[in-house]
């Protein structure tokens, strides 16, 4: 049987005609180039020969709201724009992270999550109906010290989408459900950041830097416990103290008028009431010390995160655009010296940075990347090289001119679309700044000198007194950071919570 199978593969193999071989294809051969006959020249080729210059520059003008105001006391901002039929709303809170309670982290967050959740008489399917209905975009944002609500409309819908925009951010229910359904997607939003190296980094350092006192210690989203421990009544609560015309203002940016505006406003938003002021909360920084570098261990992870910082500048500081300037050469763009140190020079990173993050009281100055984990330390001792050299005011006249030049052509980017330009506005009133404050930006910037940046470095950064936190892989990196003599090194868990990780470094000895 099996001589039989074989012959009849040897059979089939046999019958199969071979394929007849292919002519080998000849070597093109190279054509010299025929260049055309003067005559043979159509009248546009010269022109077409040659690239197009550069066009003129343009220079950008930032607009200046118009300024009104309704009988309740609400600040109305406006900005005409009639180009297309569209109308951006924001709604902006002087309050946010910085008025959440203690132990109750997240709070203010939570609430702009909430707002369109239910009202006394919509519940949220309702609500998501009627902005869809009117092709209206509703969203919210929560920020260290402000909350917005926007809404961007079709100019001939803007009556009933304002309707329906002052009935959520007015009468939001808070209903048990709503809350609870809320507090479980929170709480997954939480689980991923204590998975992320990179938001870890930031929270620990935050809670390095403020201390357990003071509201920006911990995440805008709150903690596992906090969260949990939020009820309904802290939300209408929080709600009714910083929810007010007194505490807010409103922000138009598009095809409106302010004779077609006002009655629309006066009819929705004109009732809002004015509650009581709650006193302004008082901070407690955590007391500064001896500098000590926080690890939190990630095992096995190929990068480590290093973040570096230190209580920063507020918006409003006499010198905030020399600090823009200055932080600009030492981390704030591409081309910036730690960018270039650690990755173009020493490919320890894909990109590391640096930034001040402002408000109206001093937010944090942060540097930071990811770095490969097994150059941990060479890495972190290249930052502090770079810190060092930023606040000698070393620097050239090519640094200090490209940071001017690129701080100048990012701002028209703030003003690309209605919305856009009704955030740029509603941050800046929320931290306190004129109403001119972007259309005088350049000028502002222009005027720095070499000196201003070099005594704002001086001022501003002290890498001696720097809080250092370095997420990765705990016992490769530690002896090596510890062998810099940076200053004590301490462990905290994700959370940033220092006696939990110190009981489980010890449980796994």
């Amino acid at each position: 049987m099996k001589k039989l199978i074989l012959a009849a593969l040897a059979a089939a193999c046999a019958s199969t005609p071979k394929p007849a071989p292919q002519a080998a294809t000849p070597a093109p051969q190279a054509q010299a180039r025929v260049e055309p006959k003067k005559d043979d020249l159509a009248p546009d080729d010269a022109f077409r020969a040659r690239p197009p210059p550069p066009s003129a520059g343009v220079e950008f003008r930032a607009p200046i709201p118009k300024q009104l105001k309704l009988k309740n006391g609400l600040d109305v901002f406006l900005i005409e724009r009639h180009d297309v039929p569209l109308v951006a709303i924001s709604l902006a809170v002087r309050s946010g992270e910085d008025t959440d309670p203690p132990r109750r982290a997240g709070l203010s967050s939570m609430v702009l999550d909430l707002l369109d959740e239910g009202t006394p008489s919509r519940d949220a399917a309702a609500i998501a109906k009627g902005f869809e209905d009117l092709a209206a975009r509703y969203g919210t944002s929560a920020d260290a010290d402000s909350s917005r609500a926007s809404v961007t409309a079709l100019s001939d819908t803007l009556d009933p989408v304002l309707e329906l925009f002052a009935d959520v951010v007015q009468h939001p229910a808070f209903r048990a459900a709503d809350v609870e359904r809320v507090r479980v997607e929170r709480l997954g939003q939480i689980a991923q950041t204590l998975d992320d190296p990179q938001s870890v980094g930031q929270h620990v350092l935050s809670r390095v830097i403020y201390g357990e006192k003071h509201p920006w210690g911990y995440p805008g989203e709150g903690t596992v416990k906090s969260v949990k421990t939020i009820t309904a009544k802290d939300l209408a609560a929080w709600h009714k103290a910083w929810f007010r015309p007194s505490n807010a203002a409103l922000f138009v940016v598009g095809d409106t008028t302010e004779s077609a505006l006002m009655p629309i406003l006066e009819a929705r938003l004109g009732s809002w009431k004015e509650s009581a002021a709650p006193k302004p909360p008082r901070y407690t920084l955590g007391k500064s010390g001896t500098r000590v570098v926080t690890l939190v261990d990630k095992p096995g992870a190929p990068q480590s995160q290093i973040w570096i910082g230190e209580v920063g500048v507020a918006s409003g500081a006499p010198d905030i655009f020399p600090v823009r300037v200055m932080n600009n050469i030492l981390g704030g763009s591409f081309n910036s010296r730690l960018n270039g140190n650690l990755r173009s020079e020493h490919a320890y990173s894909y990109g590391v940075f640096s930034f001040f993050d402002t408000h109206r009281e001093a937010g944090p100055f942060v540097a930071a990347g990811g770095v490969v984990s097994e150059k941990t330390a060479d890495a972190l001792g290249e930052f502090m090289k770079e810190l060092s050299r930023m606040k000698s005011g070393e620097m050239s006249e090519a640094e200090l001119a490209d940071a001017k030049d690129s701080l100048v052509r990012a701002i028209p980017a703030l003003f690309a679309s209605n919305d856009q330009t009704a955030g740029a506005y509603a941050r800046a009133w929320s931290h306190g700044l004129p109403a001119d404050y972007y259309a005088t930006y350049q000028q502002r910037v222009e005027a720095v000198t070499r000196e201003d940046v070099a005594k704002a470095a001086r001022d501003r950064l002290h890498p001696d007194d720097m809080a250092i936190v370095v997420v990765g892989p705990l016992k490769e990196i530690e002896p090596r950071i510890a062998a810099l003599k940076l200053g004590k090194v301490e462990l905290r868990d994700a959370e940033g919570e220092a006696k939990k990780a110190a009981l489980a470094a010890g449980a796994g000895k």
